[in-house]
């Protein structure tokens, strides 16, 4: 019979065991928590003795969790997340007058829209300090699971089940070409047609990628791919400078760069849709709900901005390919 005694576990047990669980590490745990290693195994030995059960299997200096380390992992979670949730509650009787907003975007929506966002927000709400980091759609998803973001900006839908997501906008996959290109004579091409067209692409890690590759699977090509780099503004500035074109988001182009041109897909016409992610039924942060408000004013006015240019040969515009949501924050404002 299991010999627990619960009300000895404190905040820093948890805390601590979330650390070396996250790291599957404990010299990489120790570093995170600013102590030292010996302190934290004496630390999770504690624990582990108080809960009459083992929470990690040591193999020499891999780690992994055990069946009862694994029960306890969503549990822990929820605990910091629901303090950190009271601790946002509680701040917030003071309104949007000072506070943190912790917000991750996943790496390769465009530079064109997340600026402006993050700046009327700062303008309106000046006493809250905005923290966007860049990361893959994993962390973003992680993050937001573990209480370490408030608000995410990712691809929908989410692939966790405790994640919700409101759409901001739908975009399509364009070929991106140099000016002078033989292509740019044309106003869309068959993604088949780019079987021996030579390429730079993003890397193979990319959910954009992902997507790219399973539009070649559905067209049936093996493209030729010469490049591949993992940041979308050195794509650009290497189609600029090779000449090889490349496949990328409608917005990677927002910049009205005159130097490149872009050409609808067709046959299939790839899309990926972007939003607001937040924890399904958690109580959701002020800033937060303000950020998005402010991120589905920014898209309706890029829309209109972007819809009053137009010629084929003009630098690009992306008016008709990306299309914001309409009644965007309902019931979140």
């Amino acid at each position: 019979m299991l010999s627990m005694n619960l009300e000895l576990i404190e905040l820093r047990h948890l805390r601590y065991f979330l650390a070396v669980a996250e790291s599957s590490h404990f010299t990489r745990a120790a570093t995170q928590l600013h102590i030292t290693q010996p302190t934290l195994s004496h630390q999770i030995r504690q624990l582990e003795g108080q809960l009459d059960l083992t929470l990690f299997d040591r193999m020499g200096r891999r780690i992994r969790l055990t069946a009862a380390g694994e029960l306890l992992l969503p549990h822990a979670r929820r605990v910091f997340r629901e303090l950190q949730e009271a601790q946002s509650a509680l701040g917030e009787l003071h309104g949007l007058k000072r506070g943190q907003l912790k917000v991750g975007i996943m790496q390769t929506v465009s530079a064109c829209v997340i600026p402006e966002i993050v700046s009327r927000f700062s303008a309106a709400h000046p006493g809250v300090r905005v923290t966007c980091t860049e990361m893959p759609v994993a962390e973003v998803e992680s993050g937001l699971e573990s209480g370490k973001l408030d608000l995410g900006i990712s691809f929908l839908p989410a692939t966790r089940v405790t994640l919700e997501g409101e759409r901001l906008f739908t975009e399509n996959l364009v070929l991106v070409l140099p000016v002078g290109h033989s292509l740019t004579r044309r106003r869309s091409i068959k993604v088949s047609e780019l079987a021996k067209v030579p390429l730079v692409l993003l890397s193979a890690q990319y959910c954009t990628r992902q997507l790219i590759d399973n539009s070649f699977a559905e067209a049936g090509i093996h493209p030729d791919v010469r490049v591949e780099i993992n940041s979308i503004e050195s794509i650009l500035s290497t189609i600029r400078q090779s000449g090889l074109p490349s496949v990328l988001p409608s917005l990677a182009l927002c910049q009205r760069d005159t130097g490149l041109v872009a050409l609808q897909l067709t046959d299939p016409k790839p899309r990926r849709s972007v939003g607001l992610l937040w924890v399904r039924g958690a109580q959701r942060r002020a800033a937060a709900q303000a950020f998005a408000t402010v991120a589905e004013q920014v898209l309706a006015d890029r829309k209109l901005n972007l819809d009053k240019s137009g010629g084929r040969q003009a630098p690009i515009s992306v008016g008709s390919i990306v299309t914001p949501a309409k009644g965007l924050i309902a019931g979140v404002r």
